[in-house]
């Protein structure tokens, strides 16, 4: 082999390790630079518990792990509120979103989707342009139902008004209403008393997981992974 081709091979290496360090470099700065941590806040049981939480960011800045350090919770489908930024909620799991209005079309949105309340609309956060969510609720395909617009909640002869970003735990026996305006828990013991969610346009039956939107009533879908993704229409 010549001298000329052995010095262009070399080099040829070379280059490729030289590559092959700043790649590594660069996404070891990409790691550290994308780490954020927030302060939160969830119920349990009407008990409120506040901590700091790491969010590790791609480089498109989705949330792609959230670690809770030395805080021993685990995450479900109960929201996390943010403490340290007004009116945004992250959510741990996939949740469905419903449409009423849209002929009770469903969607699902990923896990740890931001969404957050501004003015007169919520919106989900979304890499190119946030979506607002117009006249929408979350479900998360259990017991949990998170409003995105003021609703009334009448369980027996119990009436209360919820602000967006509230949501409605209903079980067997057991409700937990949230009150995000008031932030505020309790819990009922409300035995087999009917539990409903409604506005002007449409009616949530919280018992039967099921909606009545003008002459239309349908059935909730428990199965998320049914669904398609709800960015991904818009």
């Amino acid at each position: 082999m010549k001298k000329g081709s052995i010095i262009a091979i070399i080099a040829i290496l070379l280059f490729a390790l030289i590559l092959l360090i700043i790649g590594r470099y660069e996404e070891k700065l990409d790691i550290a630079e994308n780490v954020e941590e927030h302060e939160f806040y969830q119920y349990f049981g009407g008990k409120k518990y506040n901590y700091k939480v790491g969010i590790t960011l791609s480089r498109e800045n989705d949330i792609t792990k959230v670690s809770l350090g030395d805080v021993n919770l685990k995450l479900d489908s109960t929201p996390m509120y943010y403490d340290d930024i007004e009116n945004k909620v992250l959510f741990p799991e996939t949740m469905s979103i419903i449409f009423p209005n849209q002929n009770g079309v469903i969607y699902k949105i990923s896990r740890f989707s931001n969404i957050f309340y501004n003015t007169e609309t919520a919106y989900l956060e979304n890499r190119k342009e946030d979506i607002p969510l117009h006249h929408a609720f979350l479900y998360d395909g259990q017991d949990l139902y998170f409003f995105l617009e003021k609703v009334t909640l009448k369980y027996g002869e119990e009436t209360v008004e919820l602000s967006p970003l509230s949501y409605v735990i209903c079980e067997q026996d057991i409700l937990e209403i949230y009150k995000k305006a008031e932030d505020e828990a309790i819990t009922i013991e409300k035995g087999s008393e009917k539990v409903n969610a409604y506005t002007d346009d449409y009616n949530i039956n919280l018992n039967t997981d099921s909606i009545q939107s003008g002459e239309k009533e349908q059935l909730l879908i428990k199965n998320k992974n049914a669904l398609k993704n709800f960015v991904e229409t818009n």
